[in-house]
């Protein structure tokens, strides 16, 4: 249950009749005690933490006005609703002093009640949304900076915490963020731990928790991740990587490395969950880049021979099987490839130059939406490539050319399909996407979704031109979803509706 009551009365039937007067299950809540006076009341909260108090005022040894002071004076965060069967202003003017929550004139009936305890939930929801809010944000900054300030360092100091890094399609929006936050907490509320979402890098969604129980292992938090992928299977989850557990606030910064190893190297590891256990008996050391395989690299790609060019890429990068992948090292090494080559052959166009230089930031989004080392080596082997391309002018312009023609050949083949993506293309011929774009763009002048629309509505006009067909079923032999929205692109593009084209088309014959 998410909301603890602590219910306060000297009379024990009264408590019982409190207990049955409503389904405290169905609002989500759970009575954690009852007390008989004011003393007693202050002595379980300090135990039992509830979230809400339903206070009596006449009672003995402490009345509830008195328990209410007291608890305001320890900044006790509970939420007060003061019951009683005196109508008197003395006692409301207290009570607004004391800041209490709401005031229940007895006898109240089961509406009242329900309304008052709705009520009060949502502002609990609400502080703590923003609590939390602010405690991601603290994190955040941990992360970025590697420091704590000061002032919050009570906050969240000391504990155990865990950084996991995981991929949604689409990202966890900042709407969705409460929903979010209950799919985490739902798999980790046994191992007595918060969990906190920091946004969404790279494409990637980031989450720290914060771990209480010294018990709690990595294998736990696997497990945790299984039954989120089991359960929210239709949510769009598609891997988690999960850092080291480490000791103390001040060392986030290594689970979160640890975690984006685990990220970057999850193609090479079994099943959607990987901890940074899994990667150990992966080879960390990388070699240096070495200035006899670029020259071997340039005078193999001038003999065109390009089994060895594609040989030595995947030695340069790392990108073999047992290597560990690091994404940085990738750009790193691009960097200086590409000036090796633009050096080599004294490519003065700067511009250029400088754009090839910059297009590593492109590599490195391309590279991490891979799922596989041998996605990663085509993407990285296509940038090469392109270098060697610019460099050399259009000595190897034929790969992106033959390219192009793949790509509006599939076009031809599979326009009548309402579901073709330019995913789906990528996964057909096994180029990463942005490159594809790109380079049917450069070729052509269009886009991928341009060219598509247009081979289109040549075939519908054709269709037209026949008139044999009504207009639903040219929508649906063009692979559009419906007759309206073919008729609407059809205007827009063509200027005419398909009716006053197949008109037109008649009148000329």
């Amino acid at each position: 249950m998410k909301y603890k009551i602590l219910l306060v009365d000297d009379e024990e039937i009264y408590l019982m009749y409190l207990q049955k007067m409503i389904d405290w299950e169905a609002m989500d809540c759970c009575i954690c005690g009852c007390a008989q006076d004011g003393l007693e009341a202050v002595q379980m909260v300090e135990e039992l933490s509830p979230d809400i108090i339903f206070m009596d005022i006449n009672m003995s040894h402490m009345d509830g006005l008195d328990a209410s002071a007291c608890l305001k004076e320890t900044n006790n965060k509970a939420k007060i609703i003061i019951m009683t069967a005196f109508d008197e202003f003395s006692f409301a003017q207290k009570a607004i002093k004391l800041q209490v929550f709401d005031y229940l004139l007895k006898p109240f009936d089961e509406k009242e009640l329900e309304d008052t305890l709705k009520k009060c939930i949502r502002e609990i929801d609400e502080e703590r949304e923003n609590r939390k809010s602010e405690q991601e944000v603290l994190l955040k900054e941990v992360l970025d900076s590697g420091m704590l300030a000061q002032g919050e360092i009570h906050i969240m100091a000391g504990g155990r915490y865990a950084a996991v890094i995981f991929k949604r399609t689409p990202e966890v929006t900042r709407k969705e963020r409460e929903q979010f936050r209950e799919i985490l907490r739902k798999p980790f509320e046994k191992y007595q731990m918060e969990s906190f979402f920091l946004g969404n890098q790279m494409g990637c969604g980031v989450v720290i928790h914060a771990i209480a129980d010294k018990k709690t292992s990595l294998e736990d938090l696997k497990e945790g991740y299984r039954s989120i992928l089991s359960e929210h299977q239709g949510d769009g989850f598609e891997w988690f990587a999960i850092g080291n557990i480490v000791d103390g606030i001040e060392n986030i910064q290594e689970t979160y490395q640890n975690a984006k190893i685990v990220q970057e190297n999850r193609i090479k590891l079994v099943g959607k969950v990987n901890s940074y256990g899994d990667v150990i008996h992966l080879e960390r050391e990388f070699n240096r880049l070495n200035q006899d395989d670029v020259n071997l690299l340039i005078k193999a790609f001038e003999m065109r021979r390009y089994e060895k060019v594609d040989e030595l890429i995947e030695k340069m990068f790392a990108l073999s099987h047992h290597q560990m992948f690091s994404y940085q090292y990738v750009v790193a090494t691009y960097y200086s490839v590409t000036t090796e080559i633009c050096n080599y052959y004294r490519y003065k166009a700067e511009a250029d130059q400088d754009g090839a230089l910059s297009a590593s930031s492109s590599l490195l989004s391309e590279i991490a939406m891979c799922s596989t080392t041998q996605q990663m080596l085509e993407i990285v082997k296509n940038y090469i490539y392109e270098i060697f391309s610019n460099c050399m002018g259009a000595t190897t312009g034929s790969k992106k050319e033959v390219l192009a023609e793949k790509i509006e050949k599939y076009l031809q083949k599979h326009y009548e399909d309402q579901s073709l993506s330019v995913n789906q293309i990528t996964e057909e011929l096994y180029f990463e996407n942005s490159y594809m774009r790109r380079v049917f763009k450069e070729q052509t002048g269009k886009t991928i979704i341009q060219r598509l629309e247009e081979i289109r509505l040549e075939r519908a006009r054709q269709l037209l031109e026949e008139g044999i067909y009504k207009n639903s079923e040219i929508a649906d032999m063009t692979g559009y979803c419906d007759q309206q929205y073919f008729s609407k692109r059809f205007k827009l593009i063509c200027g005419c509706t398909p009716s006053h084209y197949q008109k037109m088309k008649k009148k000329e014959k």
